[in-house]
């Protein structure tokens, strides 16, 4: 059996890069990372063993990300879904917008290296991609959003690397939203729970993407917008652990019940403190490096 490659979101995950949070996270100056809110690190570090546990009892590889630096800070290094891609031929190496994190690429290129996992493209110089922009919606095609976080350079780079690969890239066009500083991606409007099932915010889907989604013979879910806008977006980052077979946050009760009404099994997690406060769901936490 292969021992990487992720060419769609909702296949049996069998091994997944993780990292665990800083140790200060919730000392660090709140301004310089974003956080609107002080944070608590007794319940940052519940938090993230409540979704750890979630993956261990279905005995999904945990490979975990270490910074060799200590005192380096690299707080959204725990959102390890954004610097790398990998798929079957190997991994490719984003690249970043946020200042701050510029530096996890290379943590990731290095980590790949010790796992013997080829590295087969990297975007470079005014490019930029992060992973929270990339959906795939079947093996062969990628959906790539632009918008603040991922540029048409970065794009035209990865659509060359991966037609090597045979696989289509799409930009989307992402809708512009007040702060430039949020983390706000593709995956911040949709998430693929099965092969041809998906959750979107309605405001913030465009016509291409309807289309696409259409095309394609996806159905939507469209989550309800107070959840959504409570939840910072984040009610609607939903990891697909196989088809149907999910994990969202706690608290979400309107979106647990539309989702059981299409048979997902749902696997909940608290994530007010890690995820709310810090911008990033349950997809973010992880890099798939492997699903079947």
């Amino acid at each position: 059996m292969n021992k990487f490659g992720s060419q769609d979101m909702v296949s049996k995950l069998k091994k997944v890069l993780m990292m665990k949070p800083r140790k200060f996270m919730s000392k660090v100056d709140k301004k310089k990372w974003n956080y609107d809110l002080d944070l608590n690190q007794k319940l940052i570090e519940k938090n993230y063993d409540n979704f750890l546990k979630i993956l261990i009892n279905l005995d999904i590889e945990i490979v975990y990300l270490y910074l060799n630096n200590t005192k380096d800070e690299l707080c959204d290094a725990i959102f390890t879904h954004d610097p790398s891609l990998v798929i079957n031929q190997g991994a490719i190496i984003l690249n970043m917008n946020k200042e701050l994190r510029k530096k996890e690429t290379l943590y990731h290129i290095n980590l790949y290296k010790k796992l013997n996992i080829p590295i087969i493209g990297q975007i470079d110089n005014e490019g930029r991609v992060e992973g929270g922009d990339c959906l795939w919606i079947n093996k062969n095609t990628l959906l790539v959003g632009e918008g603040y976080r991922s540029n048409k350079n970065g794009i035209y780079q990865l659509s060359k690397i991966l037609q090597i690969y045979n696989i289509d890239v799409i930009p989307i066009k992402l809708p512009k939203i007040n702060s430039t500083s949020s983390c706000f991606h593709l995956m911040s409007l949709i998430s693929m729970l099965d092969h041809d099932l998906a959750i979107v915010y309605k405001n913030f889907l465009t016509d291409d993407l309807y289309n696409i989604l259409k095309k394609n013979n996806v159905k939507l879910l469209e989550i309800p917008a107070d959840e959504y806008e409570k939840s910072k977006t984040l009610a609607v980052n939903i990891l697909a652990l196989s088809p149907r077979n999910l994990i969202m946050l706690n608290g979400y009760n309107k979106t647990e019940k539309l989702l059981s009404r299409s048979n997902c099994n749902l696997n909940i997690f608290d994530g007010e403190e890690l995820c709310i406060k810090a911008e990033g769901g349950p997809t973010c936490l992880t890099r798939p490096i492997l699903r079947i």
